[in-house]
C-alpha cells in the first residue's frame, strides 16, 4: 500500500483503538481475548481500508466489524466474561464512604444481572447506547435501522430492564440510564 494509505490507517488506528478495545473488554472473558479481537478488527480494517467511511462514520463502521469479530469469537467456543464494569445506572449520587461503595457495587451487580436476563438484542442496544455512548443515528447505522426505531427500541429495552429489576425485588423500578440526549447533548 502507498505511504498515504499507511498514514491514514495509522491515524485511524490511533484514534479509535481505545474505543474498540473497550468494546471488547466489556464483552469477552479476559483481557487477552479483548486484545485478540481488537487486532482482528483492525486487520479487517487494514484489508478494507478503502471501504472505511470518513469522519464521524468511521467508529460506527469499526463497531460493525467488531460485532462480527465478536460473533466469530463466541462461535469459536469462548464464553462471554461476567461483566464487572460498574454500570452506575441507579444512583445519581454516590456516598464516598466504604458502605456507599459496597451498596453501589451491589446495585451495579443487580443491574448487570437484570441486563443478562434481557434478550440479546436489548442487551446490545443498551450497551451501545450507554457504554459506547453512541447516538441514535450511530446505533441506527450500526444496526441497519432508523434513529427513530433505535429510540423506540431503547425505550422498550429500558422498560424491560426495569421490569427485570422489579421482578428481582429491586426497590427502584426504573433504572436511571444516562443517555447523552437526556443530558442536553443533541445526539
Amino acid at each position: 500500500m502507498a505511504e498515504s494509505a499507511e498514514q491514514r490507517f495509522r491515524a485511524m488506528y490511533e484514534r479509535h483503538v481505545p474505543a474498540v478495545y473497550r468494546f471488547f473488554l466489556r464483552r469477552v472473558e479476559e483481557e487477552g481475548a479483548a486484545q485478540d479481537c481488537t487486532a482482528d478488527t483492525f486487520l479487517v480494517a487494514w484489508r478494507r481500508l478503502d471501504d472505511i467511511p470518513d469522519g464521524d462514520r468511521t467508529l460506527p463502521w469499526l463497531y460493525g466489524v467488531a460485532r462480527r469479530v465478536l460473533s466469530n469469537h463466541y462461535r469459536s467456543g469462548v464464553r462471554s466474561r461476567r461483566l464487572f464494569l460498574r454500570v452506575g445506572w441507579l444512583r445519581q449520587e454516590e456516598a464516598p464512604t466504604p458502605e456507599g461503595v459496597v451498596l453501589r457495587r451491589t446495585e451495579d451487580r443487580e443491574v448487570v444481572d437484570a441486563l443478562h436476563r434481557l434478550r440479546p438484542e436489548d442487551q446490545e442496544l443498551l450497551r451501545l447506547s450507554v457504554w459506547e455512548e453512541l447516538s441514535n443515528p450511530e446505533i441506527g447505522t450500526l444496526l441497519g435501522c432508523s434513529a427513530h426505531a433505535v429510540a423506540q427500541r431503547r425505550t422498550r429495552a429500558t422498560r424491560r430492564l426495569a421490569r427485570q429489576l422489579v421482578s428481582a425485588g429491586h426497590k427502584e423500578g426504573k433504572p436511571a440510564i444516562p443517555h447523552p440526549a437526556a443530558e442536553g447533548d443533541s445526539r
